[in-house]
């Protein structure tokens, strides 16, 4: 092997070595934190609780329960968990994109405005 052919065979597999942990990283990504998208309404009081967290102390916890709907119009019974530290507490009217994850649930909310939410979602 020549020079040139050594230097460029490093450059290649350096590349495809950049392209593979891109192409891994978007895989991985949507794995852990893809999902379809909820709309739930919160139309009901929460269930208010004490929550520890890992430096001794504790703070209040909030879980929303009810029916969200995907953008299609189908159903879905969901289980929210906030604190007053994130954005919740929710208050009643209030409309909460939910992303689901088939395979770990809940992995991440928004609140939305009526306009942001899909007709068959409302």
């Amino acid at each position: 092997m020549n020079e040139n052919h050594k230097e460029r065979l490093w450059v290649t597999s350096f590349f495809a070595a950049i392209v593979a942990t891109i192409a891994f990283s978007f895989y991985i990504t949507e794995y852990q934190y893809g999902g379809d998208s909820y709309y739930m309404k919160i139309d009901t009081q929460p269930t208010v609780s004490s929550v520890a967290v890992p430096v001794g102390i504790s703070i209040q916890g909030y879980t929303y329960q009810g029916t969200a709907k995907n953008a299609q119009g189908k159903t879905k019974s969901l289980k929210l968990k906030t604190d007053e530290h994130d954005i919740g507490p929710f208050k009643a009217g209030q409309i909460i994109k939910i992303s689901v994850n088939k395979r770990y649930g809940i992995v991440g909310y928004q609140r939305v405005t009526k306009k942001e939410t899909p007709l068959r979602a409302q």
